[in-house]
């Protein structure tokens, strides 16, 4: 193999908070969003949080010039929000939805409508054939008493082995995306630990922007103040993360977080704009061959992700027990108001039951919230078991 000049590979990652009715100045901050991009020289942009088919087809054509590759993944009831924009032709895509992501009856949290999803591009970049992956994981809305734990750290383990299984063949991964998590969280130690990403960030030669690569900062005045109140400086939620086969030296050569400078004092997002620049150069004569072999680190990874996980499955339970018995008690009280309506037929009155279509209702809403706890115990018992399967297959 040929000895090749590096090359560089420049990358743009936003969460660009655009729900339609509630993000404040979506259309404004959309329009500043396609001004950058279509100005600056990214080789890609990685964007979550695109939820309208009118804000992307207003994008895809403002930028059409400069990417003139795009590509949106749709799951859930209102899409997933990602889409990637490329200067390079791409080649394959796939999508693959998270198995659990919060619950539909709440409403005011909404990542169950979003079916939250991490999706893959396949695009040959200055002669690489480069695995791009984009997502976005459950939001965490109070890390004191967070009820979406363990759907986060199952949604990074299948996030880990979607992207284990399908980059085989790669010579470069990157995953971009906002994982909700902070650096030293559990989730984000199982992706990189199990898929030997490497965090763009902690491996920069030069960085610019905000302390510790915050992208929820106090100064930006559409971060909700509540999910800084006990971190002050901000906190890094939004990450790129990149690996190569062996056969290809990649390294991080700038990292910077924050507003790019623009005529508007508007900021781009709630998130702050992530870009890295990767160097690409192949190395003649190593053999292209990736190890099976499990991390010493990852292990005690696993054993705490099985004992977050066993936590949720444990409420799980308890909800589906509880459903269980409603549903038990409303068949039980169906029966005595079918009871009690033929007796009023034979000319017996009794009236101490509720209406038989209010019966029905809470009958039916039991049997849904049933239905899905049960789900959710199972998907979370099958995670568990192919933790378990991994870990001791490699001991």
């Amino acid at each position: 193999m040929k000895s090749q000049e590096p090359v560089q590979l420049s990358i743009f990652d936003l969460n660009c908070w655009a729900l339609r009715f509630l993000s404040k100045k979506r259309k404004e901050r959309l329009a500043l969003i396609g001004q950058l991009l279509s100005q600056q020289c990214y080789d890609l942009a990685l964007l979550q949080e695109i939820w309208s088919d009118k804000d992307y087809s207003e994008l895809r054509h403002r930028l059409s010039d400069v990417f003139p590759y795009t590509h949106r993944f749709k799951s859930g009831v209102i899409g997933s929000g990602l889409c990637v924009f490329s200067q390079f032709p791409i080649i394959d895509c796939l999508q693959y939805q998270f198995s659990l992501n919060g619950f539909p009856y709440m409403m005011n949290h909404g990542d169950w409508f979003c079916g939250k999803a991490v999706g893959l591009v396949k695009l040959k970049a200055y002669g690489f054939l480069c695995h791009v992956y984009v997502t976005h994981l459950h939001a965490e809305y109070c890390r004191e008493n967070d009820c979406y734990r363990s759907h986060r750290i199952l949604q990074s383990w299948e996030l880990a082995q979607f992207i284990r299984h399908t980059s085989n063949n790669s010579d470069v991964v990157v995953l971009a995306g906002d994982l909700n998590m902070h650096p030293g969280d559990l989730g984000v130690k199982l992706v990189r630990e199990w898929t030997g990403l490497k965090d763009s960030y902690l491996e920069c030669t030069e960085y610019e922007g905000p302390p510790d690569g915050c992208t929820l900062i106090p100064s930006n005045p559409f971060t909700d103040p509540q999910e800084l109140k006990n971190f002050p400086q901000g906190i890094r939620i939004d990450y790129i993360m990149y690996k190569s086969a062996p056969g290809i030296a990649v390294s991080c050569q700038q990292v910077t977080t924050g507003s790019q400078s623009s005529r508007s004092d508007t900021p781009f997002s709630d998130h702050e704009i992530v870009t890295a620049t990767l160097r690409l150069q192949r190395i003649p004569g190593v053999s292209n061959v990736n190890s099976e072999s499990l991390p010493s680190v990852v292990s005690p990874i696993f054993s705490s992700c099985c004992t977050e996980i066993y936590t949720g499955l444990q409420t799980a339970e308890r909800w589906s027990t509880i459903c269980r018995y409603l549903v038990i008690m409303f068949l039980f009280l169906l029966a005595l108001q079918c009871s009690t309506t033929l007796l009023s037929v034979l000319g017996l009155k009794c009236n101490i039951f509720p209406p038989v279509l209010m019966t029905l209702l809470f009958l039916l809403l039991s049997s849904l919230f049933l239905v899905l706890h049960t789900a959710e115990q199972r998907q979370l018992q099958s995670v568990i078991e192919q933790i378990n399967l991994v870990q001791h297959g490699h001991e």
